[in-house]
């Protein structure tokens, strides 16, 4: 019933996912329909969006799949005011889901990223995720705060209200995490759920960091993206 209920969703939002192909992609790529747009809400389709991966296929990349029961199956909202995405493989992202990119923003995703719902991308200066990265629910990833300070004294702006973001591979990112200007992480990080990042987190690969601002508690251990599955024991408390 399940894939039935998919199948149908794409069959559904079909048109949408025709012009979203043939607008931005070759015509060589858009005959494969590589991107698959459940339940869209385009706001804008300005800028570019491109895949630069070696093998195109259908489906490659899911924008507002469901994949959680208990979250809405709400589809994923679109705007794109003239910045760049590139997409480098494989890419699946959940329903309740958004991207926003600013007339400058340029947003990298690398190959085989997860995030199953609730994930929501600003990218008005610069965002890369490099490959396997796994997102929970309920998180943001936002590289510009929009409003500038300034001094009381001298009434002059303090600084920029935005920064870039480069994530490392292999990160997974637990429920709630906060992603903000600025920040940069190493490879096979684990941040636990409501970890508010706005930094370079110059740390060892395989650590598991906690707490917001998130420091290292673990390390020597990752998260296997082929082989997570937890096996769960009846309580007999």
């Amino acid at each position: 019933m399940k894939r039935i209920n998919k199948i149908l969703s794409f069959v559904f939002c079909l048109p949408w996912t025709l012009y979203f192909n043939f607008k931005y992609l070759p015509r060589e790529q858009a005959l494969k329909l590589p991107i698959v747009l459940f339940k869209p809400s385009l706001l804008k389709t300005k800028g570019t969006v491109k895949i630069t991966s070696k093998k195109i296929y259908f489906g490659m990349i899911q924008l507002g799949v469901k994949h959680v029961s208990i979250y809405p199956n709400n589809g994923f909202i679109f705007e794109n005011k003239g910045g760049e995405i590139e997409f480098k493989g494989r890419c699946v992202i959940g329903s309740n889901s958004s991207i926003s990119i600013g007339d400058k923003g340029k947003l990298i995703i690398g190959d085989d990223f997860l995030a199953t719902s609730t994930l929501k991308i600003v990218c008005y200066h610069y965002v890369k995720i490099c490959e396997r990265v796994r997102f929970g629910w309920d998180c943001l990833v936002m590289d510009t705060g929009f409003h500038p300070l300034k001094s009381q004294l001298t009434g002059e702006f303090i600084g920029k209200a935005y920064g870039p973001i480069k994530l490392g591979k292999n990160n997974w990112f637990a429920n709630g995490t906060l992603v903000l200007k600025n920040t940069e992480t190493a490879d096979f990080c684990i941040f636990g759920a409501r970890s508010i990042l706005s930094k370079k987190f110059d740390v060892e690969p395989y650590s598991l960091l906690v707490g917001s601002p998130p420091k290292v508690v673990k390390t020597g251990i990752y998260r296997d993206m082929d082989d997570c599955t937890e096996v769960y024991e009846a309580y007999e408390g």
